[in-house]
């Protein structure tokens, strides 16, 4: 959606009526937040903050949306007939399903790693960028896949590698469909902030929460790819009845985008956690063994408040409090975690998007 979009630029002059607009918006997006705490609270400021800046740099995004006169007829679907008919799924590359099998054998070594992902050109520039960025912030200049590797490690790059290998499949959905630049801006902030929240915490890995966050909207693009039209109805549904988006699909297709998205997923042998993470995130089990699928829930609430990218939902979905509480997120640590985000978010947008 057009107001889901934030833009970090600083030094700009923000009107009073600007951030009181913004204000406004928040408070509709978090329409499903009941008694926030402290932590929540200080998001919402941070987010009308954000929102504030881009409604000034781009005010056409924030134009008020016309609510359908009718709505349209939704069938339900089984999500496995969207599954069974390959030819509506992307064609894995031979270098993602080596990268496969990499991450899933026991003993992949740092040349063997190497020599995979040094088949694809892009894919090794990619990598080099990304290990040489604020994603790392190493001491020292990586200039081979070898050496990206080794100080790295080999089972993150593999994660780090098949993850981001996987934006490059979905390149033919109608821009009047969904803006992929602002749904990959989303899920590339939901993957930043689950890191940073791994880091915080000591819970979970570092590379696979970032994949994990990366990746756990890829429901959506398979449901927009395989049924467009039954997608566009149901996103007109959620919007005309300001309801949670996840909750009129599950509604009125028997299923949800998390769902379908942990199908693909499990369909194409990634790692459990990665499957869990994505099946999961807007409901994470309690006995969850793995820390990512907690870890996402909480970034895709952090992201959507703070109003990057768009991936279709307008609320900011209220969190399971007992995983948000696990966090133990005060507000000094939120504000201290967005403080330090956006130079991250700017040079990762740069990587991942444009690779």
């Amino acid at each position: 959606m057009a107001e889901d979009t934030a833009t970090y630029v600083t030094d700009i002059d923000i009107t009073a009526e600007t951030l009181e607009a913004a204000q406004e918006l928040l408070t509709k997006r978090f329409k499903f937040i009941t008694n926030p705490d402290e932590s929540m609270k200080s998001l919402a400021r941070i987010g009308a903050e954000h929102v504030a800046r881009d409604m000034t740099l781009n005010p056409d995004r924030y134009k008020a949306v016309e609510v359908a006169a009718s709505l349209p007829d939704v069938k339900s679907l089984d999500p496995l007939d969207i599954l069974r008919q390959e030819h509506q799924l992307p064609a894995l590359p031979q270098v993602f399903l080596e990268l496969q099998q990499a991450i899933n054998a026991k003993n992949t070594s740092a040349d063997d790693l190497a020599a995979i992902i040094s088949q694809d050109p892009s894919l090794t520039a990619f990598l080099l960028r990304m290990v040489n960025s604020a994603f790392y912030s190493l001491p020292m200049q990586i200039d081979t896949i070898s050496r990206a590797v080794t100080v790295v490690g080999v089972n993150q790059l593999s994660t780090l590698a098949v993850g981001t290998s996987v934006m490059n499949l979905f390149k033919d959905i109608p821009a009047e469909v969904l803006d992929m630049e602002q749904f990959w801006k989303h899920s590339i902030a939901c993957g930043l902030i689950a890191r940073r929240l791994c880091r915080i915490t000591g819970k979970g890995d570092p590379e696979r929460a970032f994949v994990a966050g990366l990746l756990h909207d890829i429901g959506q693009l398979i449901l927009l790819q395989a049924e467009p039209e039954r997608a566009a109805a149901v996103l007109t549904h959620a919007r005309s009845k300001d309801v949670l988006l996840f909750v009129e699909e599950k509604a009125l297709l028997g299923f949800d985008h998390a769902t379908l998205g942990g199908m693909l997923l499990r369909k194409w042998n990634f790692p459990f956690v990665l499957v869990s993470s994505v099946l999961e995130h807007h409901h994470p089990k309690e006995k969850q063994k793995a820390h990512e699928p907690a870890l996402v829930h909480c970034a895709e609430m952090i992201a959507t408040s703070l109003g990057i990218g768009s991936s279709g939902e307008y609320f900011v979905q209220p969190p399971d409090r007992a995983i948000w509480d696990s966090m133990e997120l005060t507000a000094e640590r939120v504000s201290e975690m967005i403080e330090d985000l956006d130079e991250e978010l700017e040079e990762s947008f740069g990587i991942l998007i444009q690779q």
